[in-house]
């Protein structure tokens, strides 16, 4: 990326406001549609299932789980969430910041400073070189005579995980912030990540709010934005409300040392390289006894999960369903890059999808005993995610041809279309300033008629492991 690119998108700003009682900020005009939106998919469930039963097939009926997971996870977020960090108090506890680079000579100076700028001042900074060929060695070096406390390890290429372990054990701090090499954090973003640790002792695992800083670039990028708008904004602050945030995402995300380090070892010992940020959010929700004693299948699943790059961040967020917690904190920002070109975005698509499998098989080990709202949300999405392509397939060709009943999959496209301009119109009235929202209708027809069928190549592709996508 250059020079000048990064410095045009530093200048923006989250428009997305917090009111003084911790809640997101949308205009009144903006409730009334979210009513509108979730009559709207009662309507669309009850049509389904008066449909399905009327025909006699449980397929159509089982399609109703789609719909019905979007109304569980809008009527939650849209009516419940509060920024954790509200009513926090700042404190000057030592914070850890890895950063597990490679090649990223044109991006790194602005990510790291962008961390010293931050308000909250106690920071350490340790930057992982994992083995890159470019310039980025050289860079580094220059930015440790700038900042005295910046520690930088340069390390053989062994992949993301090895490289955050690597962070991890020359860390000192009580709290560890991870920051991807392509993300730069708001100045505000660390201080309101220990607002929020400050409010609960139970709280083990915190994620910022993610803004797509070349969301101008093509039809693409413009997509990913408001898809990363429903994806924190409303999905993550759903799991928020009930403190499990399922997936911590590695270009913003903290911890309690304590609540992750137990899980370090099983990245070190792993003989697979690369990681991603899944892994480490499923560990810190996960319980004392899904941990280690659900023996053989958790902890086998567990250790099978380490030794990839596609599941670090979920396995990380993990922490006792007893002693700990996962929020989401949308008042820490950070601005990420995505991938501008088809072929790079399946390829991290695939990657995710991969990683979504193998943590939430380990998670829907013990998820059961979490609380039983985010416990059905949970596992209707992880049936939802392998019987996507099923439903598809059953909605718009089985039922038309053995049925002739067209208007299913006319009814299935057009709630699909209409709950995209509904999330988009909200992402607008939450963001006055967002151009991108328009593109959520589009968006929801890709992830069903597109991102869905991902699941197939990413469980034939399961062993192979790779982190970098673009």
């Amino acid at each position: 990326m250059s020079l000048q690119v990064v410095q045009k998108h530093q200048k923006l700003e989250c428009n997305q406001k917090i009111s003084s009682d911790g809640k997101i900020i949308i205009k009144k005009r903006g409730w009334i549609l979210r009513i509108v939106t979730l009559t709207g998919l009662i309507f669309i469930m009850a049509y389904n299932i008066d449909q399905g039963l009327l025909l006699g097939s449980s397929l159509i009926v089982y399609s109703t789980l789609m719909p019905l997971h979007t109304f569980l996870v809008l009527i939650v977020g849209w009516l419940f969430y509060k920024n954790p960090a509200h009513g926090g108090k700042t404190t000057n506890d030592l914070v850890s910041v890895i950063i597990p680079i490679f090649n990223q000579e044109s991006m790194i100076q602005f990510v790291i400073d962008a961390i010293y700028n931050s308000t909250h001042k106690n920071i350490e900074v340790v930057a992982v070189n994992d083995g890159s060929t470019d310039n980025t060695k050289n860079v580094l070096d220059q930015l440790a005579k700038k900042y005295p406390n910046l520690k930088v390890i340069n390390k053989k290429n062994e992949g993301k995980r090895l490289a955050v372990a690597a962070g991890f054990y020359k860390s000192k701090g009580r709290f560890v912030v991870l920051i991807d090499s392509d993300s730069v954090v708001d100045k505000h973003a660390i201080r309101e990540f220990m607002k929020a640790f400050s409010t609960d002792p139970k709280i083990g695992a915190v994620v910022g709010y993610a803004k797509v800083w070349n969301s101008k670039k093509n039809l693409l990028t413009k997509c990913q934005d408001c898809w990363y708008d429903y994806a924190f904004n409303i999905h993550k602050t759903t799991e928020s409300v009930l403190n499990t945030v399922m997936c911590c995402s590695g270009c913003l995300a903290g911890y309690r040392r304590n609540t992750i380090e137990p899980f370090i070892p099983y990245w070190i010992k792993a003989k697979i390289q690369n990681s991603d940020d899944r892994d480490l959010t499923t560990y810190v929700y996960a319980p004392a006894w899904g941990k280690t004693h659900l023996a053989p299948l958790s902890e086998k699943i567990m250790e099978s999960v380490a030794r990839y790059d596609d599941a670090e961040d979920r396995m990380l967020t993990a922490a006792s369903l007893v002693e700990w917690k996962s929020v989401y904190v949308a008042s820490a920002i950070v601005y990420t890059e995505v991938p501008e070109k088809i072929r790079s975005y399946i390829k991290q698509q695939t990657r995710w999808k991969k990683g979504y499998v193998r943590s939430n098989f380990f998670a829907s080990t013990f998820f059961w005993r979490k609380n039983p709202i985010i416990a059905i949300i949970f596992y209707i999405e992880l049936m939802s995610t392998f019987s996507a392509p099923v439903i598809i397939t059953v909605v718009f060709v089985y039922v038309p041809i053995v049925y002739s009943h067209f208007w299913i999959p006319i009814v299935f496209t057009i709630g699909s279309l209409i709950a995209g301009l509904a999330q988009g119109i909200d992402y607008k009235l939450r963001d006055p300033t967002t151009k991108t929202w328009k593109f959520k209708p589009l968006m929801n027809l890709f992830a069903s008629f597109g991102l869905s069928w991902l699941v197939i190549p990413a469980i034939l592709t399961l062993r192979k492991n790779q982190w970098l996508t673009r």
